[in-house]
């Protein structure tokens, strides 16, 4: 049965606006649905919702629980009776036996209250799943004796038993005797009313009338996810292969080639534990990982108002088109036919590949891309967790369709979840500073898919003819398909970097893949902590012990306003422009401190009274002392990371005697150890991690600046001398060779510490002000610290301009050169006051446009009225409908409002504030320049640079 629809104002919405520039921090709007996932048919399992939110991700205003918070079965629309279709999601395979396969997540599933794996069979391409038959149960530790323990918790329905174990306690370097507290259900832990941790409490008198009573907790691990508990006990590692054997899920180790471990076991450094650590994670880095079947999704959504995203909770408007583009070949755009709209024709760069399936019917097409996708063991897409899976859900309970039976999605907080298959938003992966900058070099600036596709593919989206709604059919699908093709090969451009990168983060972090692709950095380091201490029977500290035991109070004082203890140390910088300038850096250093200098949160201020009475071991600037009788497990951990990148996986990566694909492999692990290792004293070092120790978080630094100082002072004894040093980094005017590779050889021996020539300028231009510098290189490729050219909402004319300004500074080989260069950006700034001016081209409204996005409701604003909350508001006033996440573009006038919106300026007369505008170029501009000694007033009169020669 085919419906005609209305006919409407002709616009569509596309995500380009909503994320083609970095918005205020927002919180992602998201639904999920309070039941376990639908089963199809038979046994299967199910995957919490909520539970796989990023830590750090900002929540939604509404809190739906998932199945580990709210085991009642949730209720789906019954299907549309007017059109029967035979379609139905395909059952979780669950077999008793399986050949060696790639397990990709574990998950709890409220329904059958147990832990459920899901692995890819990479000879049939397909998943299948397991469910715990080890009678595994969730538990707490508490050091109230059992008796004492059953007393408090008798009573709640969910506890099972007691029994006492031996832990270590690492702050206190000894054994203790702790009660486990075991549950029949994960609720029953935490995550509930009164839970059993809620439980395990002591009432204390302060004797302080204001607060004559606290609770003190003694319950310890209650606040492990089960899955992830289930994941350290189970010593399971996510992303290795694992077989089923008569019902039991057997690890499949690799073999490992003995000759190849030895010599990788011979560059590292012999110590205790050694053999434990390399048996742990060497079948993790040189194991490689299969080519999986996956499939990327693309959705474009009809919408009567331009830069308007629909909302995907309520999907009230119809899907158009979705793109789907294998890694196997298949390329299909379902395109959905309306009344009265062109069908057009295929373009000169229309793929050859790409098939256009035209669907009359909107619910058939969803229910056919339902079909495809349900096939496949990953589904990738950017956005879709917000967006794309989230419409589909939506959309499709609004068509009648059988959410149970016929939509392989479904929803958690924030989360689009799939019955079979796994969902990765690589938006919020590539979005991780930590993946942006160390595993991918700082390849693309902005989040969104235009931005990445350039800098990782060197190509991006499809330049449309007109606005999406008014796209020929054909022409849609290319654009759409595109972008789910985009999305597609950033997992598969240079041999499947990312997916492979993605599989080897899950190892090392014990995290699924769900999780590991969500999650920020501090989540991966948190959980391969906690592995590490379940794997030596440690007892995981709470932040409180490690409070209790080592101090809150800093031995430094803090320089930057907010901050508990002194950081780093920026050496001031030498005004001016110096030629033949190099930067050498210490490789890692906080890292390389921690592993040289034993710092871990149990080792600095230890118990140890021969350590604390020890003179060879004080931190400088402090009165701390580290541990010389026991090895710290951060310091172990992170040093075994640093020293197995550097000495084995990236000398190796660039080997060109080795076979290519070896290569290729060596590659994305250093990459990922370059990860955890550059991330790592940035999360243990922050306050809200769980392992913050004070006294080893300022140790970090104290012994940083110390070997900052320290090459200063070396440098200089050589007679070369130190401009700028930031950190971790040196700046140093015009040496030698000779005299670099002596200060490299000094700090090795004297220091311990990896110094390296990181790169060297053409010139540098310094100003008086830290972290802000140009520097050019011999190529003439412009580096610029911390200066707002590039910044998103400047103005595009200004963009131009200050790229204009940088290729004219590019061109300086000599001090004498900066004179015409001078004249050349005298000429760039004038020629964009004339504009402005109206003595020249005047500049369209989108040159002059200022660019923010809304985060919330016009009306939650209040009294405050910023600039683009003004305009917005302008907007609603002319009939436009503005609503959270629409970008408002606008100008700056010189009337009362002061600003007018981009689309109100194409049609009618306005006066731009040019004083407004010469401030931004001023801001813009100002910083650059003065790096280089030029200041922007003089530029608009005729002076030279000879105070600054």
């Amino acid at each position: 049965m085919v419906k005609k629809k209305d006919k409407a104002e002709p616009n569509q919405a596309s995500l380009d606006a909503f994320w083609g520039s970095e918005p205020e921090e927002e919180p992602v709007r998201g639904h999920t649905t309070d039941a376990d996932p639908p089963e199809p048919e038979g046994p299967s399992g199910e995957i919490p919702a909520a539970d796989l939110v990023p830590e750090d991700a900002p929540r939604s205003t509404v809190v739906i629980l998932n199945d580990e918070e709210n085991e009642d079965e949730g209720q789906h629309p019954e299907p549309d009776e007017e059109r029967v279709v035979e379609y139905r999601i395909s059952p979780r395979e669950t077999p008793r036996n399986l050949p060696p396969s790639f397990l990709l997540s574990v998950d709890y599933s409220g329904q059958h209250n147990k832990a459920i794996v899901r692995l890819y069979r990479p000879d049939t391409e397909e998943t299948v799943f397991w469910y715990d038959n080890t009678n595994h149960q969730p538990y707490c530790y508490t050091d109230l004796p059992p008796q004492v323990a059953e007393y408090k918790v008798k009573q709640h329905r969910g506890f099972v038993r007691t029994e006492s174990v031996r832990l270590r306690d690492l702050l206190w370097d000894k054994e203790v005797t702790m009660t486990k507290v075991i549950a029949d259900n994960p609720l029953a832990i935490g995550g509930s009313h009164q839970a059993i941790r809620d439980l395990l409490v002591e009432r204390v008198r302060t004797g302080d009338p204001s607060n004559p009573e606290i609770e003190i907790s003694h319950a310890w691990e209650a606040n492990i996810r089960y899955r992830n508990c289930y994941t350290y006990d189970r010593e399971i590692v996510p992303g290795m292969m694992y077989r089923i054997e008569d019902g039991r899920l057997i690890p499949c180790p690799p073999e490992l080639d003995q000759e190849l471990l030895d010599q990788f076991v011979k560059t590292l450094d012999e110590e205790e534990g050694l053999e434990r650590i390399v048996s742990t994670y060497a079948p993790m880095f040189f194991t490689e990982v299969p080519d999986i079947k996956r499939i990327a999704l693309d959705i474009e959504v009809y919408t009567p108002m331009r830069n308007r995203v629909p909302d995907a909770s309520t999907a009230p408007y119809e899907v158009t088109a979705i793109g789907l583009s294998d890694n196997k070949g298949y390329n299909v755009c379902f395109v959905l036919r309306r009344d009265g709209h062109p069908i057009g024709q295929r373009g000169p760069n229309y793929p050859k590949d790409l098939d256009v399936i035209f669907c009359d019917d909107e619910k058939e097409m969803l229910l056919e891309a339902f079909k495809k996708i349900d096939e496949y063991p990953i589904v990738l897409t950017f956005v879709g967790d917000a967006f794309d899976l989230n419409y589909l859900y939506h959309r499709a309970q609004k068509l009648g369709i059988d959410l149970k039976r016929q939509c392989p999605i479904y929803l958690g907080r924030d989360i689009a979840l799939l019955q079979k298959g796994v969902h990765v938003d690589l938006y919020k992966f590539l979005k991780n500073p930590s993946i942006r900058l160390y595993a991918l070099s700082g390849a693309y600036e902005q989040s969104n898919l235009e931005s990445i596709a350039q800098g990782l593919l060197g190509f991006g989206k499809l330049e449309r003819s007109t606005e999406i709604a008014d796209l020929p059919l054909y022409e849609l699908a290319h654009y759409c398909w595109l972008d789910a093709n985009i999305t597609l090969q950033i997992t598969t451009f240079k041999n499947n970097l990312l997916l492979r990168l993605i599989i080897l983060l899950m190892r090392i972090s014990r995290l699924s893949m769900e999780d590991v692709t969500r999650q920020g950095i501090s989540s991966w380091i948190q959980s391969l902590f906690r592995q590490e201490h379940r794997s030596r029977k440690a007892l995981i500290p709470r932040q409180v012990d490690i409070e209790t035991a080592k101090g809150t109070e800093a031995h430094t004082s803090a320089v930057i306003k907010d901050k508990r203890f002194k950081g780093a140390i920026v050496i001031e910088p030498v005004p001016g422009v110096h030629f033949n300038a190099s930067v050498l850096d210490f490789a890692s250093l906080y890292p390389t401190i921690m592993k040289q200098y034993n710092i871990s949160y149990e080792t600095v201020d230890c118990p140890h009274e021969e350590c604390k009475n020890a003179t060879d071991n004080r931190v400088p600037e402090t009165d701390h002392w580290v541990c010389k009788i026991r090895r710290g497990m951060i310091s172990q951990t992170i040093g075994f990371f640093r020293d197995t990148r550097v000495r084995w996986f990236k000398r190796l990566s660039k080997d060109k005697n080795l076979d290519e694909r070896v290569r290729d492999w060596y590659t994305v692990v250093e990459k990922a150890l370059k990860v955890f290792v550059n991330a790592s004293y940035g999360v243990t070092g922050a306050q809200h991690f769980e392992l913050f120790c004070m006294p080893a978080a300022e140790s970090v630094t104290a012994y940083g600046r110390h070997a900052i100082l320290r090459t200063k002072e070396k440098a200089e004894s050589m007679g070369v001398r130190v401009l700028y040093g930031d950190t971790d980094s040196l700046f140093l005017d015009n040496p030698t060779p000779e005299q670099q590779e002596e200060l490299i050889r000094w700090s090795r021996e004297e220091l311990g510490i990896d110094l390296e020539v990181e790169k060297t300028y053409k010139y540098v231009a310094l100003s008086d002000r830290k972290k802000n510098y140009i520097g050019v290189y011999p190529s003439g490729y412009v580096e610029v610290k911390g200066l707002s050219g590039k910044k998103r909402n400047t103005p595009d004319f200004v963009q131009e301009a200050f790229r204009e300004m940088l290729s004219a500074l590019s061109k300086v080989d000599t001090p004498e050169g900066f004179e015409s260069a001078k004249e050349e950006i005298r000429e760039i700034v004038n020629r964009v006051l004339d504009r402005l001016e109206g003595k020249g081209e005047p500049y369209t409204p989108d040159e002059l446009a200022f660019r923010v996005q809304m985060t919330k409701p016009l009306e939650k604003y209040g009294s405050t009225m910023p600039q683009h909350v003004r305009a917005a508001r302008m907007l609603k006033d002319a009939g436009y409908d503005v609503q959270p996440g629409m970008l408002i573009e606008y100008i700056k006038t010189k009337d009362e409002a002061g600003v007018l919106p981009v689309q109100l300026a194409r049609d009618r007369a306005y006066w731009i504030d040019v004083d407004k505008y010469v401030d931004t170029l001023r801001s813009v501009f100002g910083q650059a320049l003065d790096a280089v000694g030029i200041d922007f007033e003089e530029l608009l009169g005729f002076t030279t640079l000879d105070q600054f020669f």
